[in-house]
């Protein structure tokens, strides 16, 4: 490769973290042809009809019922009891604040993560000052030592990879009884038969539930803890009287409240993802894994069809821990799956 991309020195993605940043790959390559077609962040491209605002609801801090109101939307959605949901601006924060707060409650001997899986959660571990223990995701997981945290994605991001309920079950319980916990992100989980949550209460069990990737409205920014720890108590108290914006309530709600939506929505993704496979294997990638908003390909000339994509104006997901991988998310209609078509051919 050569060219602006080479002189920049980007070895990897200038984006390797969470995808998008189009702006920055607008400048690396000026002469791609517009507009840009981001497949690189799995949030849904056909978002949740915006419920309408009331202008006044930007002059105001929210009321505490709507945040209620909102917790309560998401408790139903979710199947648990709204004692059990805590809520923050994005998923992404409440990843950063749990191990700090959870420090009160004992100190984790062991943070486990089953990866390659999503980098937030190490970030947020490492800069709390713990090591990480990183063990391969189709091991069989070790039992728990003393005060053991285990986090492990399901739907794994990026490969697709799901423990059962059972073994989430069994995992939570061999925790707890060691004083440990286990974190289940459940970023993509919205669009799947079943959840972790329907195990809650549970003592050793903690689960995030994305919002924005689902209801294509990540820009909402709201997340969700699930869990009956006294851990997400103090994260609430913390974050004062105002976690989530007033507009963000209302949205949130509306859309958490719409299952009519969710159910006509999982049947939809599911046909649009079976088409975008069909498009990327027929191009010679071979499937590894996914989900009904993003699918994971292997190919040898992963990096070379990266930078093509680029240069028609497609950014998939790069990874630096494997070469050979790319993640594609749903194009949001029919003429850009025909340009990724081509641009692929």
């Amino acid at each position: 490769m050569t060219g602006l991309h080479e002189k920049t020195d980007h070895s990897m993605t200038p984006w390797p973290v969470h995808g998008g940043r189009l702006s920055e790959l607008a400048r690396l390559f000026p002469a791609a042809p517009t507009p840009w077609i981001d497949l690189s962040t799995g949030i849904n491209p056909h978002a949740h009809p915006l419920v309408r605002l009331d202008p006044s609801l930007m002059q105001r801090l929210p009321d505490p019922l709507e945040e209620q109101a909102l917790r309560f939307a998401a408790a139903e959605a979710y199947g648990v009891s709204p004692d059990h949901v805590l809520v923050g601006a994005g998923t992404q924060m409440l990843i950063g604040l749990l191990p700090v707060f959870l420090q009160r409650f004992f100190t984790p001997s062991v943070i486990r993560i089953l990866g390659p899986t999503y980098s937030g959660h190490d970030a947020a571990w490492r800069e709390a000052g713990f090591a990480i223990d990183t063990v391969p995701y189709e091991a069989a997981p070790a039992m728990p030592v003393s005060h053991m945290v285990s986090v492990v994605c399901s739907p794994n991001n990026p490969t697709g990879h799901r423990l059962t309920l059972g073994e989430i079950a069994s995992l939570a319980e061999s925790h707890a009884r060691l004083g440990g916990m286990i974190v289940v992100d459940e970023a993509f989980a919205d669009f799947c038969p079943e959840s972790a949550a329907s195990l809650l209460p549970h003592p050793g069990l903690v689960i995030c539930r994305s919002f924005g990737k689902a209801y294509g409205l990540a820009g909402v920014r709201i997340g969700f803890l699930l869990g009956s720890h006294p851990v997400l108590h103090a994260m609430r108290a913390a974050m004062g009287p105002w976690p989530v914006s007033t507009p963000a309530c209302h949205i949130g709600r509306d859309a958490l409240c719409d299952r009519d939506w969710r159910m006509a929505m999982a049947s939809r993704l599911e046909r649009e993802m079976a088409a975008l496979r069909q498009v990327v294997t027929r191009a010679g990638l071979d499937f590894v894994g996914g989900t009904s908003l993003f699918s994971l390909f292997r190919s040898p000339q992963a990096r070379k069809i990266w930078e093509m994509l680029a240069q028609a104006g497609l950014l998939v997901r790069r990874f630096e821990w494997d070469e050979t991988l790319l993640r594609f998310g749903l194009p949001p209609d029919e003429a850009s799956l025909r340009r990724l078509s081509r641009a692929l051919g």
